[in-house]
């Protein structure tokens, strides 16, 4: 029986300042969402930071005016320190990165020929993608391959198969090992139709019946895929990345089987899987870079 609600586990670094408190009353009065313990504790140190500095220092002794400015000044600053954004990380935590930013260098990442390329791979946090087969070295030590993916989820599917596809998915993550990261990606591209190419080329290199009608028609068709179609930025239409890190080549090997398995047996989560080649690999993080660069 599929779920009727889900929900975000808690992360496992959790400490005791976040910890949630809700403040709104049994009235409705308040703040109408909860409140990590580190925001509350943040706001009575900028409370006690401020009486401080007007009632022992020389704010307070220099008029209304003066400690009217400070308040807007010091308000505006610790609303900026201690907003917490969506993944309730507090201001105060991004200064640090802010830092790296701050210098032209820490902006921009130079991607030419003649550019060195540890930058870049600090950026991506890739060594090297192997030429054989597209696996993704990582400079953590993990590997792991990107896939272009098809989901069987629809809006107009029935009820009983959305339940399906629900525990399919629920099922599906339960069996993950331990240390592999999931990454999805979805993007907007124009079509790319190497195979249907290399399908054209081999059916007018295996044609049998050499006619010029039939090679008139295939020519045509090989002329629509490579300069009507192939990779046209006109013709976008949504695609959809998985990126997987495994931490060893068995834990790899354990989520490929259960991700061709899904794929070859029932498709509900999956109706299709490709890993990419290298040249797809390559094409796909320049894409990213080329989107960033732009």
């Amino acid at each position: 029986m599929a779920k009727k609600s889900f929900k975000i586990p808690t992360t496992l670094d959790a400490t005791y300042f976040d910890m949630e408190f809700n403040l709104q009353s049994k009235n409705g009065v308040g703040i109408n969402k909860p409140v990590s313990a580190k925001i509350i504790l943040s706001v009575l140190l900028s409370g006690f930071g401020w009486f401080y500095l007007v009632a022992q220092t020389f704010i307070g002794r220099g008029g209304i005016p003066v400690i009217l400015g400070f308040t807007i000044s010091w308000a505006i600053l610790s609303f900026l320190l201690i907003k917490a954004d969506k993944t309730n990380r507090m201001g105060i935590e991004l200064i640090f990165s802010m830092l790296n930013y701050l210098p032209k260098s820490g902006r921009y990442v130079p991607v030419r020929m003649s550019d060195s390329v540890y930058k870049l791979q600090e950026l991506l946090n890739i060594n090297d993608v192997d030429p054989e087969d597209g696996l993704i070295h990582y400079k953590d030590g993990q590997i792991g391959h990107v896939y272009h993916i098809v989901g069987s989820a629809s809006a107009l599917m029935f009820e009983q198969d959305t339940q399906r596809v629900l525990d399919k998915v629920d099922s599906f993550y339960r069996k993950l090992t331990v240390g592999v990261e999931v990454i999805y990606d979805t993007v907007k591209e124009g079509h790319v139709v190497d195979e249907q190419l290399e399908a054209v080329e081999e059916l007018r290199a295996n044609l049998k019946i050499k006619s010029k009608g039939l090679m008139a028609l295939l020519n045509e068709q090989r002329d629509i895929l490579k300069y009507a179609i192939n990779d046209q930025q006109g013709l976008t239409s949504l695609h959809q990345y998985l990126i997987v890190r495994a931490p060893n080549e068995a834990a790899l090997t354990e989520f490929e089987n259960l991700l061709i398995g899904d794929v070859e047996n029932d498709g509900l989560m999956f109706r299709l899987a490709k890993t990419l080649s290298y040249e797809e690999v390559e094409r796909y993080f320049g894409s990213i870079i080329k989107a960033n660069h732009s």
